[in-house]
């Protein structure tokens, strides 16, 4: 028994370490992107383009950070019930079932090519923009004519419509309108983000 609570503890170690190694790398995000250069969005979902219309669809981080904790979590609570079971037959087969959540967890950390995903997400992400930026084009001429704001997503699509200014795969989450000032949320449908453009400030994208 005491061997194999050292032997526990032992493993409980090398998790936990590489665990507290992984957390040191770069977390999903746009906070690296001007590092590589030689991709454009164009490259990237073109190359994409054939898993479906709008690409292939990018998980947000937290669904691997999440999966990663309860991977581990539940790893350890096999393991330390096939500790305290008295029968040898269950706890080999508890000690057995303990290698797929740990195999998730090392597929999660090791394997997963997150640069490839904030890569994609980016590229989704930038043709958001661009449909937002064919929208700040619409919203200066309308304000231009009728001294208003379009308010109304209906309205707006209608206003749009024929001009190739929204793309397929992007969704106009909503759009606020002032009498000096709008604000449109979208997000590409294969994209975990959204794109947020403030006509005082611009796009959010820029912004980080």
């Amino acid at each position: 028994m005491l061997k194999q609570f050292v032997a526990t503890c032992i493993l409980f170690v090398v998790f936990t370490g590489a665990v507290l190694i992984k957390s040191e790398a770069p977390a999903l995000g746009h906070s690296n992107l001007n590092t590589w250069g030689a991709f454009s969005s164009s490259q990237i979902l073109s190359a994409n383009a054939e898993d479906s219309p709008c690409g292939e669809k990018v998980r947000p981080a937290k669904y691997y950070t999440d999966a990663s904790l309860y991977s581990l979590i539940i790893g350890f609570i096999l393991v330390f019930g096939g500790i305290f079971s008295d029968k040898k037959t269950l706890k080999i087969g508890v000690w057995s079932l303990a290698v797929f959540p740990f195999a998730f967890w090392v597929y999660i950390n090791y394997f997963v090519d997150f640069q490839h995903s904030q890569k994609i997400s980016f590229a989704y992400d930038t043709v958001a923009e661009n449909t937002l930026a064919n929208i700040a084009e619409a919203q200066d001429r309308y304000k231009s004519e009728q001294d208003t704001f379009i308010k109304d997503l209906g309205q707006l699509y209608s206003h749009m419509a024929g001009s190739h200014g929204i793309d397929e795969c992007v969704k106009i989450l909503k759009i606020e309108a002032k009498w000096d000032y709008w604000i449109a949320h979208a997000k590409h449908v294969s994209s975990p983000d959204k794109v947020i453009w403030d006509s005082r400030t611009g796009s959010s994208l820029k912004k980080g």
